[in-house]
């Protein structure tokens, strides 16, 4: 009987035992399921953060030209004078008039562009020969001018914004003048003197652009300086059309004052008129 209640309660144990363990599995394995459930209805539930967003990048800078050919149909007033004995003369004559006095002229422009940076130039080629209001003691005064002017700047844009820029420039613009007054008085008949003169001037300046449209831009561009000439100012107003990515065309008002003196050289002179262009960009 002892021996039988010892077996039977060893077995009882061992029974017991398994069932616990059966048990302790079971739970273990509802716990983990439910932990998992748990953790994949939190990834599900938890709210996705918003990608960042790609970093900008600006387009690398690259070189671009613009060439300009326009008429510029200056009219010419001042003073100017090239050797005694001949007086200095006083010269006035409108752009109306340019065609009748014009033996020649070249105007261009061109510019090139590395982002920021810009590299300008501009060149006037011209030869007048007006005859003018004798002075007291001559009955006929002539003048033959022939003048080259050339600028040449560099610079930086400034500003750019809400369609509007502007650059600043710094450069040298230089002059070459040929005046040849020829002068009739009653007893010594012609008298005819030629006199030439080269000088540069520092400048400084701006331009300035603001686009109503892609197309249609308003333009204005002023330099001032001095050195060479006692000083000298130009400035440039008016209006420009792009036909498209390539061709456009511009007009408006330019005005060009120099007061220069060399000894018995004088040329004090305000040029001034309409402009009218085409450009080219590449």
């Amino acid at each position: 009987m002892t021996e039988w209640t010892r077996s039977g309660g060893a077995a009882a144990r061992r029974s017991l035992e398994r069932v616990l363990a059966r048990g302790l599995a079971t739970g273990a394995a509802a716990l983990v399921c439910a932990i998992s459930q748990a953790a994949v209805a939190a990834d599900l539930g938890a709210p996705v953060a918003p990608a960042a967003p790609a970093p900008v990048v600006e387009p690398a800078p690259s070189w671009t030209f613009a060439v300009s050919v326009y008429g510029w149909a200056s009219g010419i007033e001042g003073r100017v004078r090239t050797l005694p004995p001949l007086p200095a003369a006083d010269i006035n004559v409108g752009f109306d008039k340019l065609l009748q006095n014009l033996q020649g002229a070249v105007m261009a422009s061109g510019e090139a562009r590395y982002g920021r940076f810009v590299l300008f130039t501009d060149l006037i080629f011209s030869k007048i020969a007006p005859t003018l209001a004798p002075p007291d003691g001559y009955d006929r005064l002539k003048l033959e001018s022939s003048s080259v002017i050339g600028l040449a700047a560099g610079g930086y844009r400034l500003y750019e914004g809400n369609g509007f820029t502007m650059d600043g420039l710094v450069g040298v613009r230089g002059f070459g003048m040929k005046n040849t007054l020829e002068a009739h008085d009653p007893i010594n008949g012609y008298v005819s003197l030629s006199k030439s003169e080269v000088w540069a001037d520092a400048v400084a300046g701006v331009r300035m652009r603001y686009e109503f449209t892609r197309s249609f831009s308003a333009i204005a561009v002023g330099f001032a300086g001095g050195g060479g000439s006692k000083y000298e100012w130009d400035l440039f107003g008016g209006l420009s059309y792009a036909f498209n990515e390539t061709w456009g065309a511009f007009l408006g008002y330019r005005a060009l004052k120099v007061d220069y003196k060399n000894g018995d050289f004088e040329y004090d002179v305000l040029q001034h008129g309409p402009i009218l262009g085409v450009n080219i960009r590449f």
